[in-house]
């Protein structure tokens, strides 16, 4: 009986793991332009709307949220562990249609995080979009735990969007 019991478990935690598996890196190709997948994923109503766009090179944009030590919201956006920060930024570098960078930095990138999402274009009506997030740099990284969960957050609701989209099977 004992013995049932261990795969048992370890098949339930596996699949209750699978989201977040998931979210470390993957790839999907849905039947939509390249357009039209990039701005249902990162249109108007997306979960960054409202930053300030620092560039707009034509298809080359910066937005960019930069909050300093005495500024209100700036005690919600230090990592605990990192008390002495001085600055915080939250910045979305775009490369339309083609790429979609969320980075999330302490002190100027001393500790810093962040998702990137990239779109290519198979065929004119395929896409394939993969998704990554970035490895934690720098020291005491554990403070960053609240704030990747948020950047997590915008990922799942970047990839939800594309279920919207019908999902190709690309050949082995």
């Amino acid at each position: 009986m004992f013995r049932m019991i261990i795969p048992i478990a370890a098949m339930l935690l596996a699949t209750g793991c699978g989201k977040m598996a998931e979210l470390v890196n993957q790839t999907r190709t849905v039947a939509a332009p390249r357009e039209q997948v990039f701005a249902k994923m990162f249109g108007n109503d997306s979960a960054f709307t409202g930053l300030p766009l620092v560039t707009n090179g034509g298809s080359t944009r910066l937005y960019e949220l930069v909050v300093q030590k005495g500024e209100p919201g700036f005690e919600q956006m230090v990592p605990d562990e990192r008390p002495e920060a001085y600055k915080v930024k939250i910045a979305v570098a775009m490369e339309i249609p083609r790429e979609a960078h969320l980075i999330y930095s302490v002190d100027d990138g001393a500790l810093s995080t962040g998702l990137k999402f990239t779109f290519d274009e198979l065929a004119p009506d395929r896409t394939r979009v993969a998704f990554a997030i970035d490895d934690l740099t720098g020291t005491e990284t554990k403070g960053l735990a609240v704030n990747r969960s948020a950047l997590t957050k915008i990922a799942r609701d970047a990839l939800g969007k594309l279920d919207d989209f019908e999902e190709v099977k690309e050949p082995a």
